[in-house]
């Protein structure tokens, strides 16, 4: 699987477009024949996924071309992370443009993130029709939660064909290994409060996993490590997740206790939160909201 992801990146050139913090403006390649797989740089989208977005392909000349949810065209929806060693997060964490504008970079990343520390670029891998005219043509990929992005690629003469992907073990990616990078269905767990608390505990409660004989396994994800320390156990009806900044000193942003909760489970619901400062002194209005989302 490592070797798909670098595949992957290899082929976006992830960096060029994320750090612009741009979003949809251009494809890898711009250039390519009708027939060819594209990759469109969606910017962060947290709601795309190939079962909820519609691809309209505008040509130079004719009719559009629309893919409607899980046509086979559309290949994949992947959400790429910068390194956690990159520049862009050492820089921004310590205080220090360890490459020249790396904390301007990371900075202007925050208007697209809504300040979330959680970020990624998603990547719609698309195979073109192959009867596209010569000339330039519009992509547009959007879905029915107001998401959005657009690209546009020049198509010359040619015949193309859909890229296989090609590794270096048993060929090409399947539809299969495809489908294991992106993102299945989770509840995405978030914070509110006037006053930014130093720990943090919250209880739910779901619906019975496998433990006790219903369905999935509870799994609790931290998309940023290196900002705090998450620690849970879960009964198969029951999670406790405790959450506590990596360094002596109270996070930045309540959207840094952000996590996710997924393996399969239903049901997620917040019976009871608690939070401290770094003193101990409680702190009361603390609010948590629990989405579901893919």
């Amino acid at each position: 699987m490592f070797t798909l992801l670098v595949h992957l990146t290899d082929k976006l050139i992830f960096l060029d477009i994320f750090l612009t913090a741009c979003s949809g403006v251009q494809t890898f390649q711009s250039t390519l024949r009708a027939g060819d797989t594209v990759a469109v740089a969606a910017g962060m989208k947290r709601n795309f996924s190939r079962d909820n977005i519609t691809v309209t392909i505008t040509p130079s000349i004719g009719a559009p071309v629309t893919y409607l949810q899980n046509d086979p065209a559309v290949r994949a929806v992947v959400n790429l992370y910068p390194d956690p060693l990159s520049s862009l997060i050492v820089s921004e964490e310590t205080g220090q443009d360890l490459t020249p504008f790396a904390r301007t970079y990371s900075g202007s990343l925050a208007f697209f993130t809504d300040n979330s520390k959680d970020m990624w670029q998603t990547s719609v891998f698309i195979d073109l029709p192959d009867n596209l005219p010569v000339g330039l043509a519009h992509i547009q990929i959007s879905n029915a939660q107001g998401d959005s992005a657009s690209s546009t690629v020049n198509i010359i003469d040619g015949i193309g064909e859909a890229e296989i992907f090609e590794v270096e073990v048993n060929g090409g990616l399947s539809d299969n290994q495809f489908s294991a990078l992106e993102r299945v269905e989770h509840f995405k767990v978030s914070f509110s409060s006037v006053v930014i608390p130093y720990a943090v505990q919250v209880e739910f409660s779901h619906a019975a996993d496998a433990k006790i004989g219903g369905n999935g396994v509870t799994y609790v994800s931290n998309p940023r490590g290196d900002l705090k320390n998450v620690t849970w156990n879960d009964d198969g009806s029951n999670l406790k997740v405790l959450l506590l900044p990596s360094k002596q000193q109270a996070l930045t942003n309540m959207s840094d206790f952000d996590f996710y909760v997924t393996g399969g489970i239903t049901g997620l619901t917040m019976s009871s939160i608690s939070a401290v400062d770094i003193d101990g002194n409680a702190i009361t209005d603390v609010l948590t909201s629990v989405v579901l989302g893919k």
